[in-house]
């Protein structure tokens, strides 16, 4: 028996991020900050082949087929750690058939590993659900995913913002500082409101059951297998939970539920803006930037301010306000970046995508097609220009 699955995830841009990944459990290491999911991610199909009753104990076999917009090295470890930590037994005996098609550039700040992993471990979720009628699947997907949510998330700690100059001996030295405490809002999601307050999503599933399922991988299994996968990879800190939880998104605590916190900025529902994108460089590898001592100390200054500032009026203006003081601050705007976002400083506000030599801009809306146009003709001149959706469910499955 051959079980079949597809799902999709959304790319994730990054606004300002900052580092918090010290601690030793890999479900606490991630980021704090803000970003958009897009309605462009990654597509996966999985065909799985269960192990044989009293057949041999051979290792997985995966045969693996990713395709991008462009000619990269696949890091095939990523998607074979997803595997094994989905599939019974760390999947020993299955044999698997992947298929990824990633819509976005490859490290250019689009979250294309994050997408690829996460959409591979929710495909293996519909594929091991596909006994089930599709509306059935569909029910206890939502179930998991409100349950997953809604889960209570405790205390933090981070290092405490300081204006000044590290000096190199400090950074790599790697001195402790004293930790402050960041209270926790009790919730892994919500949706933020004007101070920074959260509303809690009504439930409309209520107490049901129906994601109870002895035996068969569960949301929960999906996003840490996805998160840690990433992780592993170096391709990003916060990405697979910002994707998991869609809408334009805001990290409050690092790691995934319940140690991560992830919430929402609203958005004009009537008329919400479009997402401008373009890439002007060369690509950026993310483990480059993280291993460097001296860019992270930048980075987690200037990313801190940025959440603070954002958390007193959480919206778009202040988002991209924000984004631009981040991408200056924290010394990774380039050049060509800058010059992009000033081309376009009188129809819109763009900032860079992190961590990637590519902008972002909102467009459209309320201030309709004339301006998405306008943007689009003056960035062209640079390159190709995306415009796509703001992706407000998620990670999903396909039936």
């Amino acid at each position: 028996m051959v079980l079949r699955g597809n799902a999709f995830c959304p790319g994730h841009i990054t606004a300002f991020f900052s580092i918090h990944d010290s601690t030793d459990n890999i479900l606490m290491k991630g980021s704090r900050g803000a970003g958009v999911n897009l309605s462009l991610g990654a597509f996966t199909t999985v065909a799985l082949e269960p192990p044989k009753e009293g057949g041999s104990r051979i290792p997985l076999e995966l045969k693996l087929d990713v395709v991008g917009l462009d000619a990269f090295e696949v890091d095939r470890s990523l998607y074979e750690n997803v595997l094994h930590a989905v599939l019974p037994e760390n999947g020993t005996g299955w044999k698997a058939s992947l298929k990824v098609r990633l819509q976005l550039p490859v490290s250019q700040g689009f979250g294309m590993s994050a997408a690829g992993a996460l959409s591979t471990a929710i495909a293996v979720w519909e594929a091991c659900y596909c006994n089930i009628p599709g509306w059935d699947r569909r029910l206890r997907f939502k179930a998991q995913q409100e349950r997953y949510f809604s889960m209570k998330t405790s205390e933090f700690r981070i290092k405490p913002i300081k204006r000044r100059l590290i000096s190199p001996m400090q950074l790599y030295m790697k001195r402790e500082e004293q930790l402050e405490p960041v209270p926790s809002s009790g919730k892994a999601s919500g949706m933020l409101e004007t101070g920074g307050s959260i509303r809690t999503p009504t439930r409309w599933l209520g107490e049901s059951q129906a994601d109870s399922s002895i035996g068969l991988p569960s949301y929960s299994d999906c996003i840490a297998a996805a998160h840690r996968a990433d992780i592993l990879a170096k391709g990003g800190l916060g990405d697979v939970v910002a994707a998991a939880r869609g809408g334009i998104e805001m990290r409050l605590a690092p790691g995934i539920p319940p140690f991560g916190e992830v919430h929402t900025v609203p958005v004009e529902i009537h008329a919400p803006p479009s997402v401008a994108m373009m890439v002007v460089g060369q690509p950026i590898e993310t483990k480059t930037i993280l291993d460097n001592p001296a860019r992270r100390a930048k980075i987690n200054e200037a990313g801190e301010a940025a959440l603070k500032n954002l958390l007193v009026d959480p919206n778009l203006d202040t988002l991209m306000k924000e984004a631009n003081q981040f991408s200056m601050g924290s010394t990774l705007q380039s050049f060509l970046v800058r010059a992009a976002i000033g081309e376009v400083g009188k129809l819109t506000k763009a900032s860079q995508i992190m961590i990637g030599n590519s902008v972002f801009a909102f467009v459209g809306g309320t201030s309709g097609l004339e301006q998405v146009k306008n943007v689009v003709e003056t960035w062209r001149k640079r390159g190709k220009v995306t415009v796509c959706d703001i992706d407000l469910i998620g990670a999903r499955p396909i039936n």
